[in-house]
């Protein structure tokens, strides 16, 4: 039997409770719980029912989303046709004129970030210069009001470029601006995803992503020929650049060298692809000073000379060797020969193909052969690429890696493009003693 319209607070509470009942037995768990679990009927006023939500971004998602099951559960409940409207808490008897998705007064840390961050990365620690100055442009001016902002923003680069470094920095701070936040690994996003799939509980998962203002996604390289992922981060993207909001993604890889769908692309093209490059000797020189200073650390001008000279191009190896300095330091054991071994150790760590992943040993192969992981995995026509594909195949095969698995980590070529490969590779291996002692 319907409940009679609201005559009093009393009466719209007891109706609100009901209606609330009916939802959580029609919508999925985690919808109910992420959505209108809280929320409060305020009162009813030319034929709509005011409601109390959650936060900005929450009024706005049931106001979209969920706007027709709520009005439907209130007409089955009370009898009436009454619109549905939400508006958040604390601001009683009206709606605040904010700025959708933006805590009244703006400041202040954000209670919700759908994934995690890691607020250590801020904008202020990292260094912009001349091969990231671009990246760190994008991501930083996402969030000024009074700047160009492009979107979607990709950064890509090989590991420890500072990419995650970025990204992190870009969604702590949009946190801190009380603007919602899914901050996710590819990996994440696909496990989540999928679980959710296999849950029934999509559209929970849908909600709290597509919710977001700002989506940051690490790790891209991950969706490389993961047709359905793909095709759910394109309707992701779509729905938060289509509501005002922001993408910024991270890749270890261009992303038309993996193996993407066409649409996903052209929607990652359409913003700025942006490559992080190694930093040049200048730059790490004021990289180790900043490290030094973070960590109220000096060190002597001749081991920041020397450790400057290490020509890595990883920023996390050159981080390990300023770590090594200082800890030597600490000690009371830094002297020109105890730091030239650990900068040896970094240099090797690095480069020695017994320690190396797969990753590495192509990166160990390209610059033998002067080129770059992204060449090397590419479809670049170099005249120098042949061979050293051809190179990296055998030595791949030789570490017992199987057709298929090579075929992905270069940019997805078939198995019979390998097989030729390799009987080339092998046969340049066995011509050639310094390629050799890549392949170790």
């Amino acid at each position: 039997m319907p409940i009679a319209p609201p005559a009093d607070a009393r009466d719209l509470a007891r109706m609100w409770q009901a209606v609330l009942g009916r939802l959580e037995v029609e919508l999925m768990p985690a919808t109910f719980e992420t959505w209108l679990r809280g929320t409060r009927a305020l009162r009813v006023e030319a034929g709509t029912l005011i409601a109390e939500g959650g936060r900005p971004f929450e009024c706005d998602q049931l106001n979209s989303q969920l706007q027709v099951v709520v009005r439907r559960a209130v007409q089955t409940i009370t009898g009436e046709e009454l619109e549905v409207h939400f508006i958040p808490s604390g601001t009683g008897e009206s709606e605040p004129d904010v700025e959708p998705h933006r805590r009244p007064g703006g400041g202040g840390p954000s209670r919700w970030v759908f994934g995690a961050t890691n607020c250590s990365y801020t904008f202020e620690r990292y260094l912009p210069a001349a091969g990231n100055r671009l990246a760190y442009q994008s991501c930083s001016s996402l969030l000024e009001e009074d700047e160009l902002r492009i979107s979607p923003v990709v950064v890509f680069g090989s590991p420890g470029m500072g990419k995650s470094h970025l990204l992190h920095a870009l969604a702590c701070r949009a946190a801190a601006a009380g603007w919602p936040v899914a901050c996710l690994t590819a990996e994440d996003f696909t496990n989540r995803y999928q679980a959710a799939l296999r849950k029934g509980e999509a559209d929970a998962f849908q909600a709290a992503v597509r919710g977001a203002r700002v989506l940051i996604l690490d790790d891209l390289q991950y969706l490389s020929g993961k047709k359905g992922t793909q095709d759910e981060l394109v309707h992701t993207i779509d729905a938060i650049t289509n509501a005002g909001g922001h993408v910024a993604i991270g890749s270890e890889r261009h992303p038309f060298d993996l193996d993407l769908l066409d649409r996903l692309a052209s929607r990652l093209a359409a913003g700025i692809i942006t490559r992080v490059d190694p930093l040049l000797l200048d730059e790490r020189r004021e990289f180790i000073a900043r490290q030094a200073r973070q960590l109220r650390v000096s060190l002597p001008a001749w081991a920041t000379e020397r450790i400057a000279n290490l020509e890595v191009p990883s920023v996390r190896v050159l981080q390990g060797a300023v770590h090594a300095a200082i800890a030597l330091s600490r000690a009371d054991l830094l002297d020109p020969a105890r730091l030239d071994a650990e900068l040896m150790r970094v240099s090797l760590a690095e480069v020695a193909p017994a320690a190396c992943t797969d990753r590495s040993t192509l990166e160990a192969v390209a610059r033998h052969f002067e080129t770059t992981f992204e060449e090397l995995a590419g479809r670049s026509r170099k005249a120098a690429l042949p061979q050293a594909r051809a190179v990296a195949v055998a030595i791949l095969r030789e570490r017992g890696r199987s057709l298929t698995e090579i075929a992905a980590l270069l940019g997805g070529r078939d198995k019979s493009t390998i097989s030729q490969l390799a009987e080339r590779g092998h046969a340049a291996l066995a011509g050639d003693a310094h390629l050799r002692r890549l392949a170790g």
